[in-house]
């Protein structure tokens, strides 16, 4: 299904891939956690011409630093970490700018995370991929994500950010060959910035790992001081061969692998049909399918909605805990995914029973039971619910409704 093959972990869309999260990666020196093989900082030094270091890298109190002595220049810390593009993912860590406002207009300083493919500049970051960073100017400060194809600037979105330390949770979203990114600060539920159409931006990269950095940079001779810490990568990780199976290939029963592609998601009666009102004031348009799933360990109910007029699908996504919607994603569907719920979009002509009053009747008559999934379709021009309820004792109980 459509909405099962969502796998997330920082905000886009891939090519019909269930969700794993199989690879968890923690970076805490402090806490012993720290692999240094993982990482590569001998492409990263900007020296003077008189070999005095202009901006270089330290650990210190469990943090990675980078530091600039106010002659310019720019320093990264590369991860031999890699992650699949076409995949989700979720990269999260501490983030402090540490600088006094730039004199001059000239002057700035950029330090935060870089993902992508191909050559890595420690001052610009892959030659095409995205850069998430702090950028400190002598007249703001703000949270920035640019996109770099060939080593050009194709994309810049911005956000504000406030001074001092960040918890900082980058949301790489694969949703049916379309691909995002969301930057989240401080627990918030609330993006800073989003940035969406990355899967035109880096096609061909489909066999490509992911790089990620660590990085920052001075221009016009600034000094600052950038910290990283609690380091964090949970995701599936790069070219498995079995991805289906939620495992990461690696010979173990993690803790972390679910064993199967069976998600476990579910809401009670209360809390689906409060999700479900916020999807639709967030949008009127008929919903032919919907799914609790896991989302950045945040549950969520996932609606996907056709629109007739324009001949597109609108997915929302709605925090259960709190009936808050948390995204609206809209996009012309490719002829496959066109094709495969073409019978789902006919069978909304002829329903008779909402989604809702439908979940509503299934639980009703399954005490204990709560929701998981449903999906509407057709058979001999009637149309009918084809829901997914699981038991108190954690069984699937199947259920027709119409």
């Amino acid at each position: 299904m459509l909405i099962r093959s969502l796998a997330v972990a920082v905000l886009a869309v891939a090519a019909f891939a269930p969700q794993a999260m199989a690879e968890r990666r923690r970076d805490d020196s402090s806490s012993n956690t720290r692999d240094d093989s993982l990482w590569s900082e001998t492409e990263s030094r900007d020296y003077s011409r008189t070999g005095r270091n202009k901006c270089g890298i330290e650990q210190k109190s469990g943090k990675i630093r980078i530091k600039s002595n106010g002659k310019g220049g720019s320093a990264a810390y590369v991860s031999e970490w890699t992650a699949d593009w076409t995949d989700s993912f979720v990269f999260e860590f501490e983030h402090l700018l540490a600088s006094a406002r730039p004199g001059k207009s000239t002057q700035s300083a950029t330090s935060g995370i870089a993902l992508g493919f191909g050559a890595f500049n420690a001052a610009s970051g892959w030659t095409d991929g995205l850069n998430v960073a702090v950028v400190r100017t002598n007249t703001t400060r703000q949270l920035q994500a640019t996109v770099r194809v060939g080593g050009a600037v194709v994309q810049t979105v911005t956000g504000s950010i406030g001074t001092g330390a960040h918890d900082l949770r980058v949301v790489w979203t694969s949703f049916g060959g379309e691909v995002s990114m969301a930057v989240f600060a401080d627990e918030s539920a609330t993006p800073v910035l989003t940035v969406s159409g990355l899967e035109e931006r880096f096609a061909g990269h489909e066999a490509d790992g992911m790089g990620i950095s660590l990085f920052g940079t001075s221009t016009g001779n600034f000094k600052f001081d950038a910290s990283f810490d609690d380091v964090a990568f949970s995701g599936d990780d790069f070219d498995d061969a079995d991805d289906d199976g939620y495992d990461d290939d690696d010979g173990a029963d993690d803790a972390d692998e679910d064993g199967d592609d069976e998600a476990e998601e579910s809401a009670d009666a209360a809390a689906f049909a409060a999700a479900l009102a916020a999807a639709d004031d967030e949008s009127a348009l008929p919903t032919f399918e919907a799914e609790v799933d896991d989302v950045a360990n945040v549950a969520v109910l996932r609606t996907l909605k056709w629109d007739a007029a324009d001949g597109e699908f609108v997915l929302v996504t709605v925090r259960l805990s709190n009936s808050t919607v948390i995204g609206s994603t809209t996009w012309v569907p490719t002829a496959r995914q066109l094709d495969e719920y073409q019978e789902s979009i006919d069978a909304l002509d002829v329903a008779t029973v909402t989604l809702g009053d439908a979940v509503a009747q299934a639980l009703a008559a399954n005490a204990g039971a709560t929701f998981h999934e449903a999906e509407l379709e057709e058979e001999e021009g009637s149309a009918f619910w084809k829901i997914e309820l699981l038991s108190a004792a954690g069984a699937e109980i199947e259920v027709e409704a119409n």
